[in-house]
């Protein structure tokens, strides 16, 4: 399919180069509430430009800013006053930002001035009060200020730009704030890239960042009546799901039947499929579609699902014939989105499945893993090989996670692994296929074990399930579920722990592995920063975790030494459980 990079036909709806590189200015009314994206939408946003960069999907759009359009002085850039729209126009400004101070973090000078010259700033004399192309509110212009100059820090990258120097915001708020830590936190973001992938990536993300994501702009005469657009833009009505694009595209060949045929179907076969999609009072239904879509086109975009399977689904007449279609991979997946076993595997072999649900699998291995499934219900792979891919699935996935390594990139390895594997996996195919792809590092028993000693685990995805699994291996008899995470040098320490650690050895371990033990709710709640002396009774007595009370009977005194002791041994055992690399 040709690429598309537009939801709409509308003419208003741009992509960002074209909003930012023309002779404009956006400003956020003086008075208007401070800037306050959260991090968690910082990381979405992240993730759906990393899911551009990998293909998952065309592009982004990010919704409509409404604007008013003013000019000071005919011979002044455009200034068009954001009535609504502040926080998409920002976040992405600090984007660029991001983008040109990396790149001359990493010497690509004439590049990074370049893009700060056409998107972040007017390179001519104006009346205006500053001549960059975002003018915040009153509460955020001196963290705005303070992106241009961390810009600006690099000497080189400033004779680069020599000539009309950006003129700041007059200097008005706080020093401190989410403006500046969403910058600070895109920097990051930036830097993990391009350790991952060089370069080449962070050349990839800016390009979609220009040219991918898009939003639609509106001028209005009022600008009182910005916020009743904004309103009707966003009435809180339910959107078109690809669910019910799939039903409506299923029952459209029974349309002209008598109702009661058409109830019968709906009754005897879509209803039964739908509602095996419940779950533990969540629904699944919606998530299925696209691990779907991929086992039968495994190029396919998120975006390009539907017309997919309506494309497959042409020749066929009857509505049963399609839901028996649907239904071949649902038990696999709800299996795997769930850690229940509707396929009716061995013990063993569903509790392999159900390790990694309770890892947080991520949804990209789907596809792969739905098509395994029933294989091997099909009876044509082995218990023994099928143990083995998992293991070895398992311990790629547990690796990187454990070193930071973002789960983004694993789509370009699952979603074609099946049929490089030739349709007939073997372990030691799947581990050669794997390897294949250079740019989504597998990590080895140096690296691996060098991050389960050192980085602060506490708070990662895997960390749960890293306790559980040692817990487990201990043969002690604990609840399916991790409730709590308790720290045993505790986050926040009184004075009577600093006989025993010092500051910088406080910050340095407290949040990691060895640091941390399963315990109920209750009881992390009632021991809190309590010294080593008091909760080590209460471990040994009261834990219903083996790994507590084991800790507990193993150490009189919790001190870097032991803590250090421990961590070695948490190590040891990771690497035994965890072996293939």
């Amino acid at each position: 399919m040709a690429q598309r990079n537009r939801l709409t036909t509308n003419s208003d709806e741009t992509d960002i180069a074209s909003l930012l590189s023309g002779d404009n200015v956006f400003s956020i009314p003086y008075f208007q509430r401070a800037y306050k994206w959260k991090t968690d939408r910082i990381k979405q946003l992240n993730e759906d430009i990393l899911n551009i960069v990998d293909e998952t999907v065309d592009f982004h759009f990010l919704g409509a800013i409404i604007i008013h359009g003013r000019r000071a002085t005919p011979s002044d850039p455009d200034v068009f006053d954001v009535i609504d729209g502040q926080q998409r126009i920002t976040t992405l400004y600090l984007y660029i930002s991001a983008v040109v101070r990396t790149l001359s973090k990493n010497k690509k000078y004439s590049e990074a001035a370049g893009i700060f010259q056409k998107y972040l700033f007017i390179g001519r004399r104006t009346n205006l009060g500053s001549n960059l192309k975002l003018h915040s509110c009153k509460e955020d212009r001196n963290q705005l200020n303070y992106v241009i100059k961390d810009i600006l820090s690099d000497p080189n990258f400033e004779k680069e730009i020599s000539g009309t120097k950006p003129k700041f915001l007059k200097p008005t708020g706080k020093d401190r704030g989410v403006l500046r830590n969403n910058y600070r936190s895109i920097l990051r973001f930036l830097d993990e890239q391009i350790e991952q992938g060089g370069i080449e990536r962070l050349t990839k993300i800016y390009q979609v960042i220009l040219s991918s994501i898009t939003l639609v702009q509106i001028d209005v005469w009022d600008p009182t009546n910005g916020p009743k657009i904004f309103d009707s833009l966003n009435s809180k009505q339910e959107p078109m799901t690809i669910g019910d694009l799939v039903r409506n595209e299923i029952f459209m060949r029974v349309a002209d039947q008598p109702p009661d045929e058409i109830d019968s179907i709906d009754e005897h076969n879509w209803q039964p499929f739908y509602k095996n999609f419940q779950q533990n009072g969540v629904n699944l239904f919606e998530n299925y579609f696209f691990p779907y879509g991929l086992i039968q086109d495994p190029n396919l975009k998120k975006s390009e699902v539907y017309n997919s399977l309506r494309d497959k689904w042409s020749s066929i007449k009857e509505p049963e014939k399609i839901i028996e279609d649907l239904e071949y991979y649902q038990n696999a997946f709800i299996d795997l989105i769930s850690g229940s076993n509707l396929q009716g595997h061995k013990m063993k072999i569903a509790a392999k499945l159900r390790d990694l649900y309770l890892s947080h699998a991520p949804s990209s291995t789907y596809p792969f893993l739905m098509q395994l499934s029933n294989y091997l219900k099909e009876l044509k792979i082995s218990d023994a090989d099928f143990i083995e891919i998992i293991d070895i699935l398992e311990s790629f996935l547990v690796r990187r996670a454990v070193c930071g390594l973002e789960p983004t990139g694993l789509h370009a390895v699952f979603k074609r692994l099946w049929k490089d594997c030739q349709n007939n996996p073997t372990p030691d195919l799947v581990k050669a296929t794997i390897k294949k792809h250079r740019t989504v590092p597998w990590p080895n028993n140096k690296e691996f074990g060098n991050m389960l000693k050192v980085r602060p685990l506490y708070g990662s995805g895997i960390t749960k399930y890293l306790l559980f699994a040692y817990d487990r291996e201990l043969a002690g008899d604990i609840p399916e579920d991790i409730p709590w995470i308790e720290h045993i040098l505790p986050d926040k320490p009184d004075k009577a722990w600093y006989q025993f650690f010092t500051e910088e050895e406080h910050e340095t371990l407290k949040d990691v592995l060895a640091n941390l033990i399963p315990l109920s709710e209750e009881m992390n709640r009632n021991l809190s920063n309590k010294v080593y002396s008091i909760k080590m009774i209460k471990y040994k007595q009261d834990s219903m975790y083996k790994s507590a009370r084991l800790l507990a009977e193993e150490n009189i005194e919790w001190n870097p030494t032991n803590l250090r002791k421990r961590a070695t041994i948490l190590e040891d055992w990771a690497l035994n459980r965890w072996p293939h690399y």
